[in-house]
């Protein structure tokens, strides 16, 4: 399967924006960016952990559910089918079927969560790891919702990362963690930079 990610921008019109972000940028909030039809949204951290770390607690399947949104039936490593269920949701049992589709260690891992896409980019910088998530969907209702869990669940990765007891920011335990908030935030953010997108067109 063949996904271009090159023509990322934070507008509709996407010849004239061009990239959204350079290697180098930080992000520091939630961006979401228009590709082809669909949305993009994406995440920035800079992790004072090797870039084998952040590789191993993206990738183990003991690892994942640690902090991430699912849990998963095997380790995200080689490319193919890969089962992942909820974590702290009504459907936690429910299994939905995904794919691994790119696997380029440490630095690269793409793989379908239903009919989302998501990319995980690492580099390393000074002994830091740099990581970037690209999450591709289609419905732009749940771009809030997306980037108050994710948010949350990355808060849960660098704690992890740490050495620390974190607990599961995850599912309907994100409300006990500020999710509606982060939620509202980040709905006025996406808005207002679709208006002014808008206005420049």
């Amino acid at each position: 399967m063949s996904i271009s990610w090159r023509n990322i921008s934070t507008g509709k019109n996407e010849s004239r924006r061009g990239n959204l972000m350079k290697p180098t940028e930080e992000l520091d909030h939630p961006a979401l960016a228009r590709m082809d039809g669909e949305w993009v949204l994406i995440l920035q951290r800079t992790l004072e952990h090797p870039i084998e770390n952040v590789w191993a607690a993206l990738t183990e399947s003991e690892q994942l559910p640690a902090w991430g949104p699912f849990a998963v039936d095997r380790d995200l490593t080689s490319t193919g089918p890969v089962a992942l269920s909820h974590v702290n949701h009504a459907e936690e049992n429910e299994s939905r079927q995904g794919e691994v589709l790119t696997v380029q260690a440490p630095h690269l891992l793409i793989f379908k969560w239903g009919s989302d896409i998501l990319r995980w980019e690492l580099s390393s910088n000074e002994g830091k790891t740099v990581l970037i998530l690209r999450h591709r969907f289609t419905d732009y209702a749940m771009a809030s919702s997306m980037a108050a869990g994710w948010t949350l669940c990355l808060k849960g990765l660098t704690g992890i990362l740490e050495g620390r007891q974190m607990p599961s920011m995850a599912g309907s335990n994100a409300y006990l963690y500020g999710w509606q908030e982060l939620n509202d935030k980040y709905k006025i953010l996406f808005e207002a930079s679709n208006a002014t997108t808008d206005k420049m067109n």
